[in-house]
């Protein structure tokens, strides 16, 4: 369990990742607004992006987007739409993000049967879409070791 607190809206930040292959992976993030209080995420779609480590092609795909049309109606957003897919390799996990509004806080969850990747060097973004606006709002190298 890797937790992040208070980390501001208005900036991406680089932070590195790194797991074992083959082991569970909870990341939880608190997010909080210039002045350090707490962030909603109401009405936000988040994206949590693995990319091959020379490419933007996404090797595995978590969101909230299942939730969040639900709740939103209208115009369903497709993964399609913002994530460029390795066929037959990503991962789609739209379970596998949850995000608690009120508080701020984003969990990714990630099995071992997920993780289960080839050990090297990868990168990841979070990102937040409200509305049009697209913000990268987490970003860095995440690096698989050997089990």
């Amino acid at each position: 369990v890797l937790e992040i607190m208070n980390y501001g809206v208005n900036e991406s930040q680089k932070i590195d990742i790194i797991i074992k292959a083959e082991d569970s992976l909870s990341l939880s993030v608190n997010i909080t607004d210039s002045s350090n209080a707490v962030f909603s995420l109401a009405e936000y779609y988040v994206f949590f992006n693995i990319y091959g480590a020379n490419s933007d092609d996404t090797i595995i795909a978590a969101s909230n987007l299942t939730a969040r049309n639900a709740e939103l109606g209208g115009d369903d957003l497709l993964e399609t739409d913002y994530f460029t897919v390795v066929s037959g390799y990503t991962q789609s996990k739209p379970a596998a993000i949850s995000v608690d509004d009120t508080n701020g806080k984003i969990t990714l969850s990630l099995t071992s049967a997920e993780t289960s990747l080839t050990p090297g060097g990868y990168r990841y973004k979070i990102k937040l879409k409200k509305g049009t606006t697209i913000k990268t709002w987490m970003h860095g190298k995440f690096k698989v070791n050997e089990w």
